[in-house]
């Protein structure tokens, strides 16, 4: 018995039946990962123009609030000498501290844009009650931003009565004039 096709009935045949696989295959496998990089591309799109913060509002504000808060703890008065001795005395005296406090002397030509205000305090003691007066330094308001710190140890050759205690330099920076 002979088959059913003869060859030129199979090569008529071939290319609609590779048609219809080819289609058959779109439709099953090509056709959703298609539209899986569609999706992949819109959604890459979408995250980085929320991530870009020239468009996002929200991050512009929450920023300006950050830098706000850092300009109020550097925010100082008129007498920011006068303050800085005095809460800074006050809570060396709590720690048993002695201090010492070098009046920075301005130039004779005093710029009136300066907003820049440093300052330099010196306290002799234990280590540890250092280590708490600069902690309580740091938290306390309105004395401007501890911008240096200089721990030296006890020197032994020193005769007096700040022979055996460390010595702490602390530099503080205020903002005022503005």
């Amino acid at each position: 018995m002979q088959s059913g096709f003869d060859p030129i009935h199979k090569n008529k045949l071939l290319l609609p039946m590779f048609v219809i696989g080819l289609l058959l295959c779109w439709f099953l496998a090509f056709n959703k990962t298609f539209d899986a990089i569609m999706l992949n591309r819109k959604l890459k799109e979408d995250a980085e123009k929320v991530n870009d913060i020239s468009f996002n509002p929200a991050y512009v504000q929450k920023k300006i609030t950050a830098l706000n808060e850092i300009l109020k703890s550097y925010k100082v008065g008129e007498d920011w000498n006068d303050k800085l001795w005095m809460q800074s005395s006050a809570f060396a005296a709590k720690q048993n501290l002695s201090v010492d406090f070098t009046l920075e002397k301005q130039s004779a030509e005093v710029d009136s844009s300066m907003v820049n205000e440093t300052q330099s305090l010196y306290f002799y003691g234990d280590f540890l009650q250092l280590v708490k007066l600069v902690d309580t330094l740091e938290r306390t308001r309105d004395i401007g931003k501890i911008s240096g710190l200089l721990v030296k140890a006890p020197k032994t050759d020193r005769v007096g009565d700040r022979s055996r205690k460390c010595v702490l330099r602390l530099n503080f920076k205020g903002i005022g004039k503005l």
